[in-house]
């Protein structure tokens, strides 16, 4: 890949994103697990800003960082209309995250979504884990959203592949991001596959780009073990966003944890 095209294909991922991911319903189960009282927030992988904008402008003090530019590019913008939203650019497995939040957030199924070359997928989880009790004053509160699923089968489409987003993005460049299925390993609970994306920028040539993907989805069981040697104690533990209890039907986990020393 050129670098005009990693140029055209970080745009375009990051426009398209912005256009076409909801994040209504976790905005609203965040802010009710927050509470209306003032707090220092920190949400690393911020992305766009999406989640940490809502909360500034909630009265929330919000610090974000994220290691796309394409992405940042997006929460700059939102900073510029709100002083208590700090963005910065950083690798949330490689930077020191700083001290003395009263929340941390990871949130929008990051767990299973870590962007690393870390050659054991569980050990990038953990240290998010360690990080985050770092991070939180004492007593302060992790919020943990993810897939969750008892059964990865069943979790991953049975389809060979299928389109996660398609349009055109503010540059002219049209293009399709396809999931490609692999394979699921149950007793490792890893799940490989592959991701193509498909472009046509409107003043140069299409092409194709196509990246392996590799993601660990620990079980509940694993994910309280992770937290307690971390640090933490959980405090409630929900199956989604809209406050229902966790069973193995559910396919997603929501967890409120307190920091402990």
């Amino acid at each position: 890949m050129t670098p005009s095209e990693k140029n055209i294909l970080a745009h375009w991922s990051a426009y398209i994103y912005e256009q076409q991911e909801d994040e209504t319903d976790l905005i609203a189960c965040v802010k009710r697990m927050l509470g209306d009282a003032p707090l220092r927030i920190l949400e690393p992988a911020c992305g766009g800003g999406k989640l940490s904008a809502p909360l500034a402008e909630a009265g929330h003090d919000v610090t974000g960082f994220d290691i796309d530019e394409a992405m940042l590019a997006h929460a700059y913008a939102r900073a510029e209309a709100l002083p208590n939203l700090h963005i910065r650019k950083a690798n949330m497995l490689t930077t020191d995250w700083g001290r003395g939040y009263d929340a941390v957030l990871l949130c929008a199924n990051l767990m299973v979504n870590i962007q690393t070359d870390w050659s054991d997928y569980k050990q990038a989880q953990k240290k998010l884990l360690v990080n985050a009790h770092k991070a939180l004053r004492p007593g302060g509160h992790l919020l943990l959203d993810f897939a969750c699923p008892d059964s990865l089968k069943a979790y991953v489409s049975d389809v060979p592949e299928w389109v996660c987003f398609e349009g055109a993005d503010d540059r002219g460049t049209h293009g399709r991001y396809i999931v490609i299925n692999g394979t699921v390993n149950e007793q490792t609970r890893t799940v490989k596959g592959k991701r193509r994306y498909e472009l046509i920028p409107r003043d140069s040539n299409p092409f194709t780009v196509v990246t392996d993907s590799l993601k660990h989805f620990p079980t509940l069981e694993q994910t309280c073990s992770m937290l307690y040697r971390a640090g933490f104690t959980i405090e409630e533990l929900y199956g989604d966003l809209h406050g229902h209890a966790f069973d193995r039907q559910h396919q997603r986990s929501l967890i409120r944890c307190r920091k402990v020393e």
